[in-house]
């Protein structure tokens, strides 16, 4: 049977004169068939399916790796520790890692921070510049083994100050414009750190070269207003650098936020008011997964099914706990979510804090532990969402070659049938007789 749309158009173009060029042809030829083709349809409609069931993982994949974040912070002997800090150098967090009470002496000699680099001010950021010929501006960050570059494309389509910064952002460069007084100079900015220099080298268009190109220690059309650097801290008398203002390597379970140049002293010790803040934030941690769970079922069957079984999962950890002791504490269960009783906690932190502590962070037997690795085990390979990620990703991948030998199958065909339809049109074919008339390409695809 053959399809009216399709044949209607085809025909009109019999009406053309004999001169109509193949390509008309073939697009006319083919792009219906590629529109209209039912396999093709069919593969489009899985795709769509299928990235969308990916893109709903990734998301499942962001609330359980927030609550492994939470729950893995809270592991361990920190539940029941408090840090603080004195001065103004630094703040201070728990991490993953085991930290001891204590006073650590800190002193933050350089912060971290990020090349800026600034072209000659313009008068005017609309103003085309140079004559448009295409133009590769490089930018190359870090040097050896970690060294990356990026490069943007420019041409008469972009080619003003704020055309430039626009091409810039879009390939992931932090560029802006600022303005001073009346006129706009390009600003961009590297990572914090001092492997992270940057280098611009302009090929093609040499106006732009002369207002962009930059090469450390030498002459260079832009101008740097900051170098990139280390942050330089003291802890304990022991020197330590990092690429950025957040460390944690230099005390043990800890995170520093490095904020000014100064001396400040880091204080963790065992606080039962932390211990019962830590409770109540683990359970705010497992309500909120469980509230971001409801939230991404899609209504797709297998999605749901997914989630559903996470949502079980991480509910059997809690179940399979002493439940007389959660009860004791004043944790309870009730419609999914954990309830909790701030008298009953507050009782058992006046008579048994260790024991209390124990329960939640004994290494990999407190519950805040079993928590973050329950979660851990459905992010890894062999959990839940990495096999059904790879299950997908490899569906999607079948399906695009599929579309690519359809969509070609058919490019091909409506070509053939097109340079039949030319030839048969001047008289050369010998199906047609010379005084037979010029045929319609439907006779091609009947």
């Amino acid at each position: 049977m053959h399809n009216l749309g399709m044949t209607n158009s085809i025909s009109n173009q019999a009406a053309r004169p004999p001169g109509v060029a193949v390509q008309e042809l073939y697009s006319s030829a083919s792009q219906k068939p590629l529109m209209q083709n039912p396999g093709l349809k069919t593969i489009e409609t899985q795709l769509g399916r299928d990235t969308a069931r990916l893109s709903a993982i990734g998301k499942l994949a962001l609330a359980l790796d927030g609550f492994r974040s939470i729950t893995a912070r809270l592991s361990g002997e920190n539940f029941g520790t408090a840090v603080g800090v004195d001065g103004k150098a630094a703040t201070a967090q728990l991490s993953g890692g085991t930290a001891a009470t204590g006073v650590h002496a800190l002193e933050v000699k350089q912060l971290a921070q990020a090349q800026q680099l600034a072209s000659k001010p313009l008068s005017d950021k609309n103003m085309p510049l140079g004559t448009g010929v295409p133009t590769e501006i490089r930018i190359d960050m870090g040097s050896g083994s970690g060294a990356t570059s990026i490069t943007v494309p420019i041409d008469k389509g972009n080619n003003t100050l704020e055309g430039i910064a626009k091409a810039m952002r879009d390939a992931g460069i932090d560029a802006k414009l600022v303005q001073d007084g009346k006129a706009y100079a390009l600003s961009i900015a590297g990572k914090p750190g001092a492997a992270n220099t940057m280098g611009i080298s302009v090929n093609g268009d040499q106006v732009l070269e002369s207002l962009l190109a930059f090469e450390g220690g030498k002459k260079s059309a832009m101008t740097q207003h900051t170098a990139a650097r280390d942050a330089l801290l003291v802890v304990d008398g022991k020197t330590f650098t990092s690429s950025s203002n957040t460390v944690d390597k230099a005390i043990a379970g800890v995170t520093l936020n490095l904020t000014a140049i100064g001396k400040s002293e880091v204080k963790l010790k065992r606080d039962p008011a932390a211990l019962a803040e830590n409770v109540k934030h683990l359970v705010d941690a497992f309500n909120s997964l469980n509230s971001r769970l409801n939230g991404l079922k899609t209504g797709d069957q297998a999605h749901d099914t997914l989630v559903g079984r996470i949502k079980t999962q991480i509910a059997r950890t809690f179940d399979n706990t002493d439940q007389k002791t959660l009860a004791d504490i004043g944790i309870t269960r009730k419609e999914g979510e954990l309830v909790l009783d701030d008298a009953k906690l507050k009782a058992a932190l006046a008579t048994q804090p260790e024991k209390l502590t124990e329960f939640f962070s004994k290494p990999g037997k407190g519950l805040a532990d079993q928590f973050a690795q329950h979660a851990a085990q459905q992010l890894s390979a062999g959990g839940i969402l990495a096999d059904r990620t790879a299950t997908l990703q490899s569906q999607v991948n079948r399906l695009n070659v599929q579309k690519t030998q359809v969509s070609e199958m058919i490019q091909r065909q409506a070509g053939m049938l097109a340079q039949q339809y030319a030839v048969a049109g001047t008289g050369g074919n010998p199906l047609f007789g010379p005084t037979a008339g010029r045929p319609s390409l439907f006779d091609f695809m009947a």
